[in-house]
């Protein structure tokens, strides 16, 4: 009985010992752990590696090219990664197929799948797994959808300006002009309306207190008069077409209201005095 004890005992253990050996293996160039991770990925056979850590049924395997610094957890995450460095994919086939590709960061059921991009981010179920040359690009959904809940260009074009972000599905690409308004310097667009608490606009241009300054030219009110019969709106301020066409810019149109606003102030005061004026002259009439 003992003996039978010590035997099942043994098998157990020598089994278990087995499994483990065939499933999770750790040296200079590869951490891994699941069955045939990393398979195909020996140093030494075909090209280099190093610093590699693969989880996961099939994760990293057949990687027959020098690749360094991934990090591959998931159901064949990166699988037929050939030649890919320093790429962290996390889910089911997450960044598979994803070949010659580094700096990637895929998470999520499919994410990143065929894509040959690189300094890419793609989070969600399937996120990005329709831009399979794309890179520099931020994309967040649950779906292959090429036109995301929110998407980011990461890349500097040549005027180095920072990168965009687009909120809303929708989005195919981001827009450079409103109207004849150029917005290639713009960063975020938003695809339907943003309801928020609080806007501040840090205005780049003086505000409208220039008004007040006594070297500026108040318009008379006939003049006034005159340019609104010709043109339809009030001077310095864009026209119902313009503003249909071009949108408006909220700092601005804020400093072109204030404008009018102190302008009015200014013709209430003349026109203050002058019934002041008007008031002492009857009164000297009258006496």
């Amino acid at each position: 009985m003992k003996l039978t004890k010590l035997f099942l005992t043994a098998l157990v253990f020598s089994s278990f010992n087995i499994t483990n050996a065939q499933n999770v293996r750790s040296d200079s160039a590869m951490t891994s752990g699941g069955l045939e991770a990393g398979a195909g990925n020996l140093p030494g056979v075909t090209g280099s590696t190093n610093g590699n850590t693969f989880y996961g049924y099939r994760a990293g395997s057949l990687q027959y090219r020098v690749l360094t610094q991934n990090t591959f957890i998931g159901h064949q995450s990166g699988e037929n990664n050939y030649r890919g460095s320093s790429n962290t994919f996390i889910g089911y086939k997450s960044g598979n197929l994803s070949n010659s590709t580094y700096d990637n960061t895929f998470i999520g059921t499919n994410s990143g799948l065929n894509n040959t991009g690189s300094r890419n981010i793609f989070i969600g179920s399937a996120a990005g797994s329709q831009q399979t040359a794309d890179s520099d690009k931020l994309f967040i959904e649950n779906s292959s959808s090429s036109s995301p809940l929110i998407w980011g260009d990461f890349a500097l074009d040549q005027l180095k300006l920072n990168g965009k972000v687009g909120i809303g599905n929708g989005f195919a690409n981001f827009p450079t002009t409103a109207g004849s308004v150029n917005v290639a310097n713009y960063n975020l667009f938003v695809k339907g309306g943003i309801l928020t608490e609080e806007v501040r606009v840090n205005l780049q241009s003086n505000w409208a207190d220039y008004v007040f300054s006594s070297n500026y030219k108040l318009k008379t009110l006939d003049e006034v008069e005159n340019y609104i019969n010709e043109n339809g709106h009030l001077e310095n301020v864009p026209s119902a077409k313009k503003v249909k066409e071009e949108g408006i810019e909220l700092g601005e149109m804020a400093k072109i209201q204030q404008e009018k606003i102190e302008e009015l102030t200014l013709y209430l005061i003349q026109q203050n005095k002058e019934i002041k004026e008007l008031r002492e002259n009857l009164k000297s009439l009258k006496n």
